[in-house]
């Protein structure tokens, strides 16, 4: 089931044509391999996804429940005189527009109940250096539930 909720959750963050994002964070001990990954033109503009908490819920009744939470990184090149700033908060908004318009992740997960801490959450934006480029980064987190 992981696989799958992985699969789905990275066909929606491409939907947002932002950058794109990869199932797992990328490596390469050669920086201008590593940038390529991440590249969209020029720039950078691409992330990943990194399950950090999976929870059991009611292991012993009739219907179990799995809480996935995921860490969603997403980055940007900087560029002051572009206003890329607002661009990269866009695109944020983007990416949350597109968990709004499938929150079931094509009916993988269960819905969410209000005040539910699931769905697409933004936890810090700040500026990091990524192989050599001055970019924005977004930290957020997306927590789904799948029942069986």
């Amino acid at each position: 089931m992981l696989n799958q909720v992985r699969t789905a959750i990275l066909n929606v963050l491409n939907s947002a044509n932002v950058g794109t994002f990869y199932k797992k964070e990328r490596f390469s001990k050669n920086t201008q391999e590593l940038k390529a990954m991440y590249a969209q033109g020029d720039a950078i503009s691409g992330g990943y996804i990194r399950l950090k908490r999976r929870k059991r819920q009611n292991p012993y009744a009739s219907r179990t429940t799995v809480a996935y939470t995921f860490d969603v990184v997403f980055l940007k090149s900087f560029v002051d005189d572009e206003d890329s700033q607002e661009h990269f908060e866009n695109a944020i908004e983007s990416l949350d527009d597109a968990f709004a318009g499938d929150p079931l992740l094509n009916d993988l997960v269960d819905d969410l109940d209000e005040g539910d801490d699931t769905g697409l959450i933004l936890d810090d934006h700040s500026p990091v250096m990524f192989c050599g480029v001055l970019c924005h980064q977004a930290r957020m987190r997306l927590t789904v539930n799948v029942s069986s």
